[in-house]
């Protein structure tokens, strides 16, 4: 597993943000995982702990899992409130485009 070039994902970033791709809150989830992936932000969009390097294909899928984990109702507290502040669209968001970014079909690519 690895992360899909840089190239591929800024420019998924920069189509979102002139385009969109669907729903307002799925977007920001979508970019917020996106920019954390290419290293413009440093805090994950889910478990929010900096990491202090760059991000993995390792370091994405386990914070896929973690949003994934979020829409549990079993979830931790911590995931499970920060799901629900953010909403479901953006938790999802945030879920399937870390899926794409290690190489799964999580979001289909607006050019192709």
């Amino acid at each position: 597993m690895e992360l899909r070039g840089h190239a591929e994902i800024t420019a998924m970033i920069d189509h979102v943000t002139q385009h969109g791709y669907s729903s307002a809150e799925y977007d920001r989830g979508l970019l917020a995982a996106l920019r954390w992936v290419a290293g413009l932000t440093t805090a994950p969009p889910i478990s929010d702990v900096p990491l202090g390097r760059p991000v993995t294909a390792f370091d994405a899928d386990h914070e896929q899992d973690r949003a994934y984990e979020a829409m549990s109702v079993l979830a931790e507290p911590k995931l499970r409130e920060g799901a629900e502040v953010q909403g479901h669209d953006y938790v999802t968001g945030v879920e399937n485009t870390l899926a794409w970014a290690v190489g799964d079909d999580g979001l289909a690519t607006p050019w192709g």
